[in-house]
């Protein structure tokens, strides 16, 4: 599993907010790490989706079209197909209040398959976790700017 978390001066619903709004990534999102969130059904938007839902989805440049599995105010996620009857990963965005009246952010992705052991943290994993916690410091920095930027 690659876990990253980072704590943000913002409620959880703006975190989310943003993160949702995958129209204004160019404005914030400088790593080019998600280069596409779009509901697979056009009527709907990120915020909308529901458990059984497909989004479309091209994430360093990996191309597929994933399904929902929670889409609350606590959790985004998603289940990708498997590669190849390999591999397939879980990804999950969580907004945790803080006592403070921030938000704890985690960004995760849960592997599964007969290669997931490829994709830990010392090995293939090292890589996306860098790009998670550079993910996370644009969204933090957006998410603190406000909803005036």
């Amino acid at each position: 599993m690659i876990e990253t978390q980072i704590e943000i001066a913002a409620p959880p619903s703006q975190v989310r907010d943003v993160l949702l709004d995958f129209p204004t990534y160019p404005d914030w999102q400088k790593s080019d790490l998600v280069r596409l969130l779009e509901p697979e059904d056009s009527t709907q938007t990120l915020a909308t989706l529901q458990p059984g839902d497909k989004i479309k989805c091209d994430i360093d440049g990996m191309k597929f079209t994933a399904e929902i599995k929670e889409n609350s105010d606590h959790l985004f996620q998603w289940q990708g197909p498997p590669v190849m009857g390999l591999i397939a990963g879980l990804h999950s965005f969580g907004f945790e209040a803080t006592e403070s009246g921030g938000t704890n952010f985690t960004q995760s992705e849960d592997f599964s398959g007969l290669i997931a052991f490829l994709m830990s943290p010392s090995l293939l994993g090292r890589k996306m976790l860098g790009q998670y916690r550079q993910f996370n410091e644009e969204l933090k920095a957006r998410a603190e700017r406000g909803s005036s930027a």
